[in-house]
């Protein structure tokens, strides 16, 4: 199997409704089993996709589109889910504070509110079998 490298970036885009998320799920996994990660590894990207694309979800800012982008690495992955709508105040004040976050940063080594060129964005980033985490 050859490896996946940046550029090999996938970028898949659904209906900005909860229905739809089970797609990114599967986008994400098949991915992710292409690189270094353990089962376990994988199924904990799975669920912080569903709960970082749940959060997003809850802005109801008038999104034509939840979008997720995956970056395959030699050390890692990352991935962007992203609205494609305005936000105002994203990222909400004590967004670090609540119950979907602190599930989040148990799910993945790295995760950060960001605002992406389409709208709002949960950056998450999974190391890879073997490589060093920055937490």
């Amino acid at each position: 199997m050859e490896r996946l490298t940046p550029r090999d970036a996938v970028v898949v885009s659904v209906p900005p409704e909860a229905g739809f998320v089970h797609v990114l799920r599967a986008v994400t996994a098949s991915v992710a089993s292409r690189l270094r990660i353990p089962y376990d590894g994988i199924e904990d990207l799975r669920l912080a996709v569903d709960e970082a694309s749940a959060r997003l979800l809850t802005l109801r800012s008038g999104a034509k589109a939840l979008v997720l982008r995956l970056e395959p690495h030699e050390d890692r992955v990352e991935l962007v889910v992203a609205l494609d709508g305005a936000a105002d105040g994203w990222p909400p004040p004590g967004l670090e504070d609540t119950w979907s976050w602190q599930i989040l940063v148990a799910l993945v080594d790295t995760v950060r509110p960001e605002m992406a060129r389409i709208g709002p964005s949960i950056r998450l980033v999974k190391r890879a079998l073997g490589a060093v985490s920055e937490r």
